[in-house]
This record gives structure tokens, C-alpha cells and sequence, in this order.
């Protein structure tokens, strides 16, 4: 299947970088997306599905640090495990982020301390309005490849985007007081 991935891709040095981003992350997207399926199956479906979409989306990744990386991989692997296992299920509950990757840590490259502004309020928002900023602000893709990634209308997106942002300015707000 890695054959597959790496004719997506243009140059060898991205092949190279691509790889090493496979080796590095395969078994923790694995671990993720067991922990929302319970399924090996459709665990392995997800991650194939992960890295075919990182593949077609590498260039925009190219100067994205590891870190950076770790965090868009995760996202994608979790909304996708979630997006699968909701169609599955008629009735499925909702899987939250911390319960899907209890040891991953989306915002490695933090600064240590309490961060100032809106960069402190996001780890605080729900994981639906978290991702979007994330996706969009942190990683720069547009709303249509946000879109596209969490497998969301567009208009669902902006929402989300809009949503957060209005909690962002009012815990500012409330954080002045």
C-alpha cells in the first residue's frame, strides 16, 4: 500500500519525508482509530484512508514541522475514525477526543506556561470547534480542504468557524474582567 502513496507523490525528497512520516506515525493512527472502532478491520481501512488523504494533500505539508505534523494527522485520524463509526452505528454515542487519544497531545510545540489571548482559550474549546481553528489558522487550509478533511458540508465549517471564534472573543472578554 505504501507504493501507492509514494506515486502521489512528485519528488523523491517528499517520497523520503513521506515515509518517514508513515514509519514514525502508522502504529499511533492505528491506536487511534482501534480506540473509536474497536475493530481492526475498519481501524486499518481508517489509517489506509489517513494516509491516502495526507498523500494527495503533502504539498501543502511540506514546511510543517513534526510537531505540526503530529497534530494534523491525529485530527485527521480521529474525525475519520468518528465520521466511519457514526455511519456504522444508527445510534452511536458520541466518542469524544480525550477518550479517543488519551496520550496524544495535539499542541506539543506549546509554549510552557499559560499561554496569553485566544492561543490560551483554544485547548479549552470543544474538539468540533477546535479542529476547525486548528485546520485553518494553525495549519493554513482553506475552509473547502477543512471541509473536505472532516468530511463536513462547507457551510457546517463556517459555522463551527464562526461559533469559535464568538467564544474565543467572549472568553477574552470574560478573562479581562
Amino acid at each position: 500500500m505504501l507504493g501507492v502513496y509514494m506515486a502521489l507523490l512528485e519528488t523523491d525528497e517528499d517520497r523520503e519525508r513521506f515515509n518517514s512520516l508513515y514509519l514514525r506515525y502508522r502504529d499511533q493512527l492505528y491506536r487511534i482509530a482501534l480506540s473509536v472502532m474497536k475493530d481492526v478491520c475498519a481501524a486499518e481501512d481508517i489509517v489506509s484512508d489517513v494516509f491516502m488523504t495526507i498523500a494527495q494533500n503533502f504539498e501543502k505539508l511540506r514546511g510543517k514541522t513534526e510537531e505540526e505534523l503530529n497534530g494534523y494527522v491525529v485530527i485527521i485520524t480521529r474525525n475519520r475514525a468518528i465520521d466511519v463509526y457514526r455511519r456504522q452505528k444508527t445510534e452511536a454515542e458520541r466518542v469524544s477526543f480525550d477518550d479517543a487519544c488519551t496520550h496524544t497531545v495535539l499542541m506539543q510545540d506549546a509554549p510552557t506556561g499559560e499561554p496569553e489571548g485566544a492561543e490560551g482559550l483554544i485547548p479549552q474549546l470543544s474538539g468540533e470547534y477546535r479542529d476547525v481553528l486548528m485546520l485553518k489558522y494553525y495549519y493554513g487550509f482553506s475552509v473547502q480542504e477543512v471541509a473536505n478533511m472532516l468530511h463536513l458540508p462547507y457551510n457546517t465549517v463556517k459555522s463551527r468557524m464562526k461559533r469559535a471564534k464568538q467564544l474565543l472573543k467572549e472568553g477574552l472578554s470574560n478573562s479581562a474582567k
